[in-house]
């Protein structure tokens, strides 16, 4: 594959076809995770869960020119959602997104050193990646709090 050094569209696409790859590397890292309790008794498929889905929306507001659009991300909050339904510790599902965003976060520095895409777009990548991981908390948190209290 062919990468423009400063071509968003390079890095989106690199991002979309490794999916599947960084869906399975977060799985890996979840399951070694000495901390991690809640995802014992889950299969694989239960632990992936919506996190492709995740993927897919993160490489959508990658690919916006203009500031991301954070208002039309969904598949992040169904990814709580299902894990508060699966007994899952908010620590746990907290853990599980640190452990997804540092997983793109090392892909996007992968394939910025790789294929020499500029720094600029690959902070940029970053800053929305960061963003659309801290709104996920900051939701996730809220739907605890929420349904703790009731």
């Amino acid at each position: 594959m062919d990468f423009v050094a400063d071509n968003t569209d390079a890095l989106c696409e690199a991002f979309q076809n490794s999916i599947d790859e960084i869906t399975l590397d977060w799985v890996r890292r979840v399951r070694e995770d000495a901390h991690m309790r809640s995802d014992d008794r889950l299969t694989t498929t239960q632990i992936v869960d919506h996190v492709p889905q995740m993927l897919e929306e993160l490489c959508t507001l990658l690919s916006q020119d203009d500031v991301p659009d954070f208002a039309t991300a969904r598949a992040a909050s169904q990814h709580g959602y299902t894990r508060s339904l699966e007994g899952y510790s908010l620590i746990d599902l907290l853990r599980e997104l640190e452990l997804l965003r540092d997983c793109v976060f090392n892909f996007v520095a992968e394939i910025e050193t790789a294929h020499n895409v500029s720094r600029r777009k690959t902070f940029r990548a970053l800053k929305t990646v960061n963003q659309y991981f801290g709104e996920d908390t900051i939701f996730v948190v809220e739907y605890f709090m929420k349904n703790r209290a009731e």
